[in-house]
């Protein structure tokens, strides 16, 4: 075990940072299993890893894994239902036989887009993927592998540095045709969306259809754990049931699948939402610190 952690700086108000910390501690988990003693923690620097493999090995497997992810169109529609295959029906996977889709909503059986569906609603997820990929250079080509930096890419717009909303702004990257000079992370961008279809378990982070809620543990875990310490316990089942038949609203109070790791917690939800539903341009900006219970 290496007697000093490894540390990312990552802010656990950016979503895209969450998720490719999660990504990030399963390629770690990968690499040092069965390890039993590998921890990984949030601190006010960002989440740290105390693990056998070098931080250059890390990421040098994160950047072989991220680069074998691929797109497989059509998975999801169902022909004796009538449900047509949409852009975002398929499946994302990777290396060692990874698969999932956070873009489909699990809720309705994936006739509907999730909330992590930001983009074009025409546009296939390979598109952004492949983008990105192509963007992405290795560690010994860049001085800082996780956070290097472009312009103009597509964006899964879980990053709250990313595509802006003109509201935001003061005005629209299309209306001064600025938008190649955007700023993009494809580092950051492919383990996020890692993240969210391998690694998080996202389906199980939704407070409601239009946002989500994650956790920010602060203790030493396992880092096989560490996508159990970021989820919230959902309300029961049948306060949800009642507060719906109802129409009223039933309060609980938040804490992690986890116990006792001494958490913060915090609301993501797409700007589009913010600004009416079916607004035509999302993306999540910085998620916000909840300091009471949830009222639902």
């Amino acid at each position: 075990m290496n007697p000093d952690p490894i540390t990312f700086a990552l802010d656990e108000r950016n979503l895209a940072h969450v998720l490719a910390a999660l990504a990030l501690a399963g390629i770690a988990d990968s690499l040092d299993s069965p390890n039993l003693n590998s921890r990984c923690w949030w601190a006010e620097d960002g989440i740290n890893f105390q693990i056998t493999q070098t931080k250059e090995k890390l990421l040098s497997e994160a950047h072989e894994f991220v680069k074998s992810i691929a797109w497989i169109d059509g998975i999801g529609s169902d022909e004796k239902r009538a449900i047509k295959a949409s852009p975002h029906h398929g499946l994302f996977t990777a290396k060692n036989g990874h698969c999932g889709n956070p873009l489909l909503s699990y809720h309705d059986q994936g006739t509907t887009s999730s909330v992590f569906k930001t983009f074009s609603g025409q546009q296939s997820p390979a598109t952004p993927l492949t983008r990105q990929q192509s963007s992405l250079k290795a560690p010994m080509d860049t001085a800082d592998w996780l956070l290097q930096s472009g312009k103009g890419v597509t964006s899964w717009k879980f990053d709250c540095r990313v595509a802006s909303h003109a509201y935001d702004l003061g005005f629209s990257s299309n209306e001064d045709q600025s938008r190649e000079l955007d700023p993009f992370y494809p580092a950051i961008e492919l383990l996020s969306i890692a993240g969210a279809a391998f690694f998080a378990g996202p389906q199980a982070w939704l407070l409601h259809a239009e946002s989500l809620g994650y956790c920010i543990w602060q203790k030493p875990i396992p880092v096989h754990l560490a996508s159990l310490a970021a989820t919230i316990v959902p309300p029961p089942p049948n306060k949800r049931d009642q507060a719906n038949s109802k129409k009223q609203t039933t309060r609980y109070e938040l804490k992690s699948l986890l116990d006792g790791i001494d958490c913060r917690y915090y609301r993501a939800t797409p700007r589009g939402s913010s600004y009416g539903k079916g607004a035509s341009y999302n993306h999540f900006p910085e998620a916000t610190l909840i300091t009471q219970p949830i009222t639902k």
